[in-house]
């Protein structure tokens, strides 16, 4: 089925700004001040001159003082660049309302970037990584058709990931993966990122009894009884997930929101991004 992001996320972008991490160093020229040097008004260091220096910047009070010449560094303007990948695999849409606050996260993120006049850059990642633009989304919709994981799919992300990029990363990250290995791959080179996983409430609370599961990746079936034993190694497991994916974030540096699966997308943004560092209200 086809999704588009809700009237809430949309109305939303217009209550929050995405907080971005004094991290993020590179984008297009613009009106933010970056890590680098450039050519705004905030003085930010001097050097030696060299052959080939903007003699405009030359510092002539260092000179009379020292007959030395010197150039003044300036701290770089930049819009950020900002990536958010949403992971289109059939998994998203197998719970219900998963896709849909997937989507709305997205969303929002996009809109509120846009509106600060960020260069936001949205990837689809079903069984290609592809960009997609909001007005395509608004008018066509999206659909969770891939048959890949994330983990699958690094090669092709990387070719997409630009140096300093602010990443967000929307998914529920229920497939098989070292939490290692993907949270590295998607923050090398990154300004900051945040990881923001959408679960469902049988994701996080299966029901007990006798039940048909069907793989939505590539449509295997097994029949199975779900025991309290059973739902106990599977939360288990879950946990473990959760405390991998949560514990390489810390140590990169990024952000792991385990979003609930109970509250609404305005609760979620009130008590868990706003919280966490990911919005700040508007």
């Amino acid at each position: 089925m086809l999704m588009r992001p809700s009237e809430q996320s949309v109305a939303l972008a217009d209550r929050y700004r995405l907080a971005l991490s004094s991290a993020v160093t590179n984008g297009a020229p613009g009106e933010r001040l970056g890590g680098g040097t450039g050519s705004s008004l905030e003085f930010q260091d001097r050097r030696n001159y060299s052959p080939g220096d903007d003699v405009r910047h030359l510092d002539w009070r260092v000179y009379a003082r020292t007959g030395e010449l010197f150039v003044r560094l300036y701290r770089e303007e930049i819009t950020p660049r900002i990536e958010v990948f949403v992971d289109g695999s059939r998994s998203m849409a197998a719970v219900e309302g998963k896709a849909q606050r997937a989507i709305d996260l997205a969303g929002l993120i996009e809109a509120a970037g846009r509106a600060e006049g960020l260069g936001v850059h949205q990837f689809w990642i079903d069984d290609t990584v592809r960009q997609l633009e909001r007005a395509q989304l608004d008018r066509d919709g999206a659909d969770f058709t891939g048959s890949q994981g994330l983990s699958e799919m690094l090669p092709a992300i990387s070719n997409v990931l630009r140096q300093g990029a602010a990443r967000f990363v929307v998914s529920d990250f229920l497939f098989p993966h070292d939490p290692n290995a993907l949270v590295r791959s998607f923050a090398r080179g990154a300004g900051s990122l945040i990881f923001l996983r959408v679960l469902g409430t049988s994701d996080v609370e299966p029901e007990r009894g006798a039940l048909r599961l069907r793989d939505a990746e590539d449509g295997g079936e097994l029949d199975l009884i779900l025991s309290d034993s059973a739902i106990s190694s599977y939360r288990s497991r879950l946990d473990a997930l959760t405390a991998g994916l949560s514990e390489e974030c810390r140590r990169m540096g990024a952000v792991f929101c385990d979003l609930s699966p109970h509250a609404s997308l305005d609760d979620l943004c009130r008590e868990q991004l706003v919280p966490r560092g990911v919005l700040v209200p508007a």
